[in-house]
């Protein structure tokens, strides 16, 4: 009898992901009968691929790489097997700004079409962030809009990772902006949020001109043998949306490390001073979701090419005023609270604009 269950293969099993995430995840969809044979490629047996990987039926083909790396990945596997049954997870960054995800979309997009690409947000998996399209609430009646993802791990050792990164790459471009775009959509549907995103642009407050705030923590620095590294471990912007329901409302966006707390929380303040918190919880069988998803060809957990673009744009001009700048990162105690990182004195709006 046919074995009609798709194929899972890794690439970078060796990596972190693959060891705290996706083995685990594997292991328990391959015990429930989802997923079939799992493949763990190493880089030395990339040229060998046809002779470890049959052409037969479906293959899941995950991507757990560093991001330079895809490029090549994506490359070899569409010279060495048939196209036609495979179905591609990539991890974020995808890019580092707009210019270089505008990129890697278009070499990809010479391989793959666009379906068979499986681009991972986590948090879109979450359970938890099904709450926020299960209860509707009034959105002529809403002030602000703040979402907050804090966490009191610092770098944690990932000098090289952190250094190429940092806070506005690793978890705004991605997490951040996705949650909003769910928020401001009142969907997970792709299109939707995407059209949420496109009409979100960066704003400076009314009374501080203050635009966006970078924040480093103390000791940072001396961690990463790097004395005058500007890398942020800590980031708030604010924004708006020229979409009409949304006119009108304050939108913040922060995420930060080595802080006082871990929280994830979506906060819907409303016009008459009541507020909604939506608590975003960690979540063990995320990654289970996400390719039982991926699975079933549902592309509403992931982000398309489109939302990948709109997030660069907005944060482009973030990238290039921090570029000509050195003089407003705010160096923050290590357990400082979200609020008191915000509040710190910064030459940001003197003078800098987006």
């Amino acid at each position: 009898m046919k074995n009609n269950k798709p194929t899972y293969i890794i690439f970078g099993a060796s990596g972190d992901l693959s060891r705290r995430y996706l083995m685990p995840a594997t292991r328990r969809l391959k015990d429930l009968g989802k997923i079939g044979d799992v493949i763990h490629i190493s880089r030395k047996d990339y040229g060998n691929l046809k002779n470890i990987i049959s052409n037969d039926g479906e293959k899941i083909i995950h991507l757990a790489v560093p991001p330079e790396a895809v490029p090549d990945v994506v490359k070899i596997i569409s010279d060495n097997l048939d196209k036609k049954n495979i179905k591609i997870i990539l991890e974020k960054p995808f890019g580092s700004d707009l210019k270089s995800a505008q990129n890697l979309i278009k070499h990809i997009d010479k391989y793959f079409s666009e379906d068979q690409i499986y681009r991972v947000d986590h948090y879109l998996a979450k359970q938890s962030m099904q709450k926020i399209v299960q209860e509707k609430w009034q959105r002529e009646n809403v002030s602000t809009v703040e979402i907050i993802a804090s966490e009191k791990i610092d770098i944690e050792g990932r000098v090289n990772f952190y250094e190429q990164t940092g806070a506005l790459k690793d978890f705004m471009q991605s997490h951040l902006l996705e949650m909003l775009a769910v928020v401001l959509a009142q969907s997970f549907e792709n299109t939707r949020r995407h059209n949420a995103l496109k009409n979100l642009e960066i704003v400076c407050d009314v009374k501080s001109h203050e635009c966006v705030k970078r924040g480093q923590y103390e000791g940072y620095r001396r961690e990463v043998n790097n004395k005058t590294s500007m890398t942020e471990t800590f980031v708030s912007i604010n924004l708006v949306s020229n979409d009409p329901i949304w006119r009108g409302v304050a939108i913040n966006l922060t995420t930060g490390k080595a802080l006082d707390k871990k929280l994830t929380q979506i906060k819907i303040k409303y016009k008459n001073g009541s507020e909604k918190i939506f608590k975003i919880e960690h979540e063990k069988d995320a990654y289970e979701r996400v390719i039982e998803a991926t699975i079933r060809g549902d592309h509403d957990l992931f982000i398309s090419s489109g939302e990948v673009l709109d997030s660069w744009r907005i944060l482009d001009s973030i990238q290039e005023t921090w570029k000509n700048s050195k003089d407003d990162l705010v160096i923050y105690k290590k357990e400082s609270s979200v609020e008191l990182v915000q509040l710190a004195r910064t030459v940001l709006a003197k003078g800098l604009s987006l």
